[in-house]
Parts: C-alpha cells; sequence; structure tokens
C-alpha cells in the first residue's frame, strides 16, 4: 500500500511539474525568440535614444519605459518619431498594468499601422485579462476583435508579450506567444508609424497609473 502511495505522489509530482512548466513556457516568451526577419528596430530603454517623444509623463528609467495616465487624459498612443514601417513583425515587452480602481480597468498595447494619433491598430491587453484587437479609423473605433481565452488570462503586474505580424493586408496577432488571430485590414498608405497605446476606462487623479513597457522591437518579418 505504501508503495502505491508513492508511485502516486510521485505522478502527481511529476503532472503538476510538467503543468507549472507549461506555465512558464507561457510567459517565458520574448520579443527576441519569436520574432523573424531582419531587425528594424529594437530599444530596452537603457537611455532616451530610441527616438520617442519628450514628455514629462514619460519616463525612461531602471524599470524601463512608464507612461503616467491621469486626468483629464485616461488615454494615450505614444508613437516613435524617427523609424516608420508597415509589413514587418512587432512586439512590445512589457508589465499588464494594475486597475485604476475596482471598477476601472487600465490598458497596455501595441500600437501599429499608424497614420497619426487618430488612425492606428491596437492589440490591448487590460488589467482584468482581457485581449482585444481594436481599429481606430480618422477617430472612430472599431472592435476587430475580442479575443480573451479563459485559458490565456494575463494577470495585473504580470509581465506580457504583445505582437503583430503585418504582411500585405493580413496581420496575425498574438500574446505571450500564443496565436489568437489572423484578419485581414486595409492598411492607410503613406509611411506608418508604430509605438504604445495605454488606457484607463475613465479618469483617474494624479499621480494616476503607470503603464510600463520594458522592450519594443520591429523586424522585417519573413
Amino acid at each position: 500500500m505504501l508503495k502505491l502511495f508513492r508511485s502516486a505522489l510521485i505522478v502527481i509530482t511529476q503532472s503538476a511539474g510538467l503543468l507549472v512548466a507549461a506555465s512558464s513556457l507561457a510567459y517565458a516568451a520574448d520579443c527576441a525568440s519569436l520574432q523573424k526577419g531582419n531587425e528594424v528596430f529594437a530599444d530596452s530603454f537603457a537611455d532616451n535614444t530610441g527616438g520617442w517623444p519628450t514628455d514629462p509623463d514619460a519616463t525612461i528609467d531602471k524599470s524601463g519605459l512608464t507612461l503616467h495616465l491621469y486626468a483629464p487624459n485616461s488615454s494615450w498612443v505614444y508613437l516613435n518619431n524617427t523609424f516608420n514601417a508597415s509589413d514587418g513583425d512587432y512586439c512590445l515587452e512589457g508589465l499588464v498594468p494594475k486597475p485604476a480602481a475596482a471598477n476601472n480597468a487600465s490598458y497596455i498595447g501595441l500600437a501599429f499601422l499608424a497614420k497619426d494619433a487618430s488612425t492606428f491598430d491596437v492589440l490591448q491587453v487590460d488589467s482584468s485579462g482581457g485581449i482585444q484587437l481594436w481599429r481606430k479609423v480618422s477617430g472612430t473605433w472599431t472592435q476587430v476583435a475580442n479575443l480573451s481565452r479563459p485559458s490565456l488570462v494575463p494577470t495585473a503586474g504580470s509581465p506580457v508579450v504583445l505582437r503583430a505580424v503585418v504582411k500585405g493586408t493580413l496581420i496575425s496577432v498574438s500574446v505571450n506567444g500564443t496565436d489568437l488571430q489572423k484578419v485581414r485590414i486595409q492598411v492607410p498608405s503613406g509611411p506608418l508609424e508604430f509605438g504604445i497605446y495605454a488606457q484607463t476606462e475613465s479618469n483617474v487623479a494624479k499621480p494616476g497609473v503607470g503603464v510600463q513597457v520594458t522592450k519594443y522591437r520591429v523586424t522585417a518579418g519573413e
């Protein structure tokens, strides 16, 4: 009987170990290991040479780049000033922000195919673990897809990797290395920008919410 108990315990322990390992693998993804093609742009925010806009509410320090949101602003698309890309492999590493309040979610997003601050696409994760792909055209928002999955719920404060691959009009998006959706989207004409999106559901008082990004990388894709 003791032998059987020990055998069962070993099996349970091994199974638990496999589950932990699988969970760790899901969150161990990083941009460099996922992306394909030659590097076009990369920034780990060790300094302020990445070409991002200078703004008192955007700080770069040992924790990376942090966008601070507070009233009167509840959203911010923060686009790179010095690089452009259309077809490519876009990837952001950061932390899922903590909610501003119990009923006030916060968001971190990967913005790409941006004509300007009123026309862009964004893959975002919110503080409750929701995942969405949105499109903004001339200031009007459209939800392209709700990609939330019970099996993939990034928790507030945890690392998250957002990735979008653009090839022609086909966009493929993933979170933490898990492929979620392929969809065709009309690409704006002209030189296009990329960047970061931060949001709270409603305004919060200063010091507000900090949306933290630790790495940003763009490659040419396949």
